[in-house]
């Protein structure tokens, strides 16, 4: 098999992207969507706990996002502004 086919197949496989990328996401892209989904996880868990629908929701939204957005600065600043979601509700609102 030469290199040229074993790159259509990956391509195939893997959906959109070329070399260096798995499912269309790239090594950092895969990274920020784990970090960002624990932490969903965790503001979850804490919004459960403390019965607040804010942190609950924004922890949802936190795990569920990356399977939608495959670009690793996309999945950070979505992740930051969720992580700051909770917070700037409570304060301001």
């Amino acid at each position: 098999m030469d290199e040229n086919s074993a790159m259509t197949i990956a391509a195939k496989l893997g959906g959109q992207g070329g070399p260096g990328t798995l499912f269309g996401m790239t090594m950092w892209g895969m990274l920020a969507s784990l970090i960002f989904s624990m932490i969903g996880y965790f503001y979850f868990k804490r919004g459960r706990e403390e019965s607040d629908t804010n942190k609950l929701v924004c922890g949802i939204a936190m795990m569920l996002y990356p399977y939608f957005v495959s670009n690793a600065l996309y999945i950070t600043l979505i992740g930051a502004a969720l992580m700051a979601a909770p917070y700037i509700l409570e304060r301001y609102f």
